[in-house]
């Protein structure tokens, strides 16, 4: 590509007019090659990454005014540009590299939900005849009448960077799917990697304690959040808000300022999305919907978990928002199905249904627990653990949550990578002490399923959809649904 057009689309402006074309662009020292754009992001490497890279052959250098003085006088034959945010700009870069996207795109921020969310508009949208994707902790999921094409590829990654993401959003646009739901964690919100996408419509779920060991303060974790809505989501846009958060006047506010079109919805009041008269049964719910005052009266969804109905209401909206009639969303809700591990009935033993779940906060544990509680004729079960290397202050609140709200409680190991696996139970155990410690997973799967009787329900909570267990820094081959039907 013509790198004097690049950089005028991208916004970065240089005293010259460069005449050259580059290859690719890249921030990752081992991915470049001779004529290539490297981006130096700032970290605690970058000088040794930035060496590696010019000396790969990169012909075009941008970084930090420091950074890029640091190597004038070495490498005399690369173009170096001076930016305050090299970050920003290798989004910004990247997608005036691959311009093209679907023509809707929503993203979904919040602790928890996101992952169903996406999972369920992508089929609100595929039932209303829309071919679509969702994009996020899933992977990339295609409806059943959206197709790639054959010559294009999509990166096979579950948290991707800005590169990838504007790759799969051109590859998208290629094969003719228009309708794309996303995820937007608070670390890629923070790292600019969403910048630059053509959002048609945002929403937040929620914020409760996750990442603080990324973000250090509440304060910080939700000012990331709201970047997508301050930042990324353009002017007089609709922006989907949950009225049953405590950040809802907060975020309206910001949002405010940017002239969105705020549409809230709630389980507990009054809201432009909101539902009455809820009866939960073992594997659905009933309900009245009222939209914007209509109320819809008997509605059926074939899931469990108020949760569930809450995640619901925000994919409604976001349907709606994106042009979806009401009628053609009232006829999908009893054909909507789950996202892998989230509130994922497995299988059943004797009667007693097992479920696992992605629940690996503690706001999302006690949501799950208090939403299956209903359901419950003997005793609740729950086998979780908690992660390592990650946000410590979680593990005695999640060890409380289960406390209280389980019958019985088994603490095992979650993905403990680096740390002491032993330590990280200890702490969970302190605030739990009627839990059993079984440190293998498998095993305690096992034990939870011997003990189940008829009338019990067991929640398998922390890992959801994951094929993996992160143990030091090997990833071992491990699925929760298959631990649960292996020893069935």
């Amino acid at each position: 590509m013509n790198l004097d057009k690049l950089l005028k689309q991208a916004g970065v402006e240089v005293s010259f007019s460069p005449s050259h074309t580059i290859n690719k662009i890249s921030c990752d020292s081992r991915n470049v090659e001779p004529n290539d754009l490297f981006v130096s992001i700032p970290c605690s490497d970058s000088l040794t990454h930035a060496q590696s890279a010019l000396e790969k052959g990169a012909k075009v250098f941008i970084s930090t005014k420091e950074t890029c003085d640091h190597f004038k006088k070495k490498f005399i034959d690369v173009i170096f540009i001076s930016v305050l945010n090299p970050r920003l700009k290798f989004t910004k870069l990247v997608q005036a590299f691959y311009p093209k996207q679907p023509k809707t795109i929503i993203a979904i921020t919040g602790t928890n939900g996101k992952s169903s969310i996406v999972n369920m508009l992508r089929q609100l949208w595929e039932l209303a005849g829309i071919p679509a994707a969702s994009l996020g902790t899933l992977g990339l999921t295609l409806s059943s009448n959206a197709h790639l094409k054959e010559d294009v590829s999509i990166p096979n990654l579950t948290s991707l960077g800005p590169l990838d993401f504007h790759k799969t959003l051109q590859s998208l646009k290629e094969s003719d799917i228009d309708h794309l739901a996303a995820e937007a964690s608070s670390h890629g919100l923070d790292q600019y990697r969403m910048h630059g996408a053509h959002l048609s419509a945002a929403a937040f779920t929620n914020l409760t304690q996750d990442h603080l060991e990324y973000h250090k303060t509440l304060e910080n974790y939700f000012n990331a959040k709201a970047k997508l809505f301050s930042e990324i989501l353009p002017d007089e846009s609709p922006a989907v808000i949950n009225a049953d958060s405590p950040y809802f006047e907060k975020l309206a506010e910001i949002c405010k300022e940017k002239k969105h079109n705020v549409i809230s919805y709630s389980l507990t009041q009054k809201a432009d999305f909101y539902v009455e008269n809820i009866q939960q049964h073992q594997h659905s719910i009933q309900f009245d919907l009222v939209i914007y005052n209509q109320v819809l009266q008997n509605q059926t969804i074939n899931l469990a978990g108020l949760f569930q109905l809450e995640n619901l209401l925000c994919a409604l909206a976001l349907a709606q928002a994106t042009g979806v009639p009401i009628s053609t969303m009232i006829s999908s809700l009893s054909l909507l199905k789950s996202a892998k591990g989230r509130m994922e009935y497995v299988a059943s033993k004797n009667g007693a249904p097992i479920f696992v779940d992605y629940a690996h906060t503690p706001d999302a544990l006690e949501g799950v627990l208090k939403s299956l509680r209903p359901h419950v004729k003997g005793k609740l079960w729950v086998v979780f653990g908690c992660g390592g290397n990650r946000d410590t202050g979680k593990r005695p609140q999640m060890g409380k949550i289960a406390e209280d709200l389980a019958d019985k409680v088994i603490v095992t190991d979650d993905n403990p990578r680096l740390e002491d696996p032993a330590s990280i139970r200890s702490q969970i155990l302190e605030t739990c002490p009627k839990a059993i410690e079984i440190g293998n997973r498998s095993e305690a799967i096992a034990v939870a399923i011997a003990g189940l009787n008829k009338d019990d329900i067991l929640l398998i909570a922390g890992k959801g959809h994951e094929s993996g267990q992160t143990v030091g820094t090997i990833v071992y081959p491990f699925s929760d649904q298959a631990e649960v039907l292996k020893h069935l």
